[in-house]
């Protein structure tokens, strides 16, 4: 079913075939587990999300829409609404945002080789380590590519307030990355 388009797919799941729910699992699962997991920062949660939604889909399968298009957007905004309801129904989204962190402790910074796998580790730690609002603004906005406007109506806050948001994250990682640098190349 490799080289079965998205619109065939589609075609099919509305006809009530499982092996194409199967197909789709295949295809995009490990995607939309890390777009949850980048929204609510827990591993299981995202996997309960991801596979809430596929439940979804076959139960409502013969309303889906042939001229759907591509499956993988729409299962990816899919994705990203249900993780952002489950922040709002968890009240995970607080209110006083904390404080963010003035330095990291050297020795996380410290390694023997710097290469961009762990580069990348180290920033998504980074990411990980603001502030939940803080966190999943800069998200939306850096990795799921909305706009302050969608993020602020996605969250029902301020456009002002994200930019706010997205200036404290800015700062954060700015610093945070010029003392990993800093720290990292002392070692060369």
């Amino acid at each position: 079913m490799a080289a079965v388009s998205d619109k065939d797919l589609i075609i099919r799941l509305r006809a009530g075939e499982s092996a194409t729910l199967d197909e789709l699992f295949r295809r995009y699962y490990v995607d939309l587990c890390r777009t949850a997991l980048r929204f609510v920062n827990d591993e299981q949660e995202a996997e309960d999300i991801v596979q809430n939604l596929f439940i979804a889909l076959w139960e409502k399968r013969a309303g889906q829409q042939e001229a759907l298009g591509a499956v993988g957007p729409y299962l990816r905004r899919a994705v990203r609404n249900r993780s952002l309801n489950y922040l709002r129904d968890r009240k995970r989204i607080p209110v006083d945002d904390g404080d963010i962190p003035e330095t990291l402790a050297a020795k996380d910074l410290a390694d023997d080789e710097l290469n961009q796998d762990e580069l990348r580790d180290r920033i998504h730690s980074a990411i990980d380590s603001l502030p939940e609002r803080c966190r999943l603004v800069f998200v939306m906005s850096k990795l799921e590519d909305m706009t302050h406007k969608e993020i602020a109506e996605a969250l029902e806050i301020s456009p002002k307030t994200v930019e706010n948001q997205m200036t404290r994250a800015y700062r954060f990682l700015r610093e945070w990355l010029s003392l990993f640098l800093l720290i990292a190349g002392t070692f060369y």
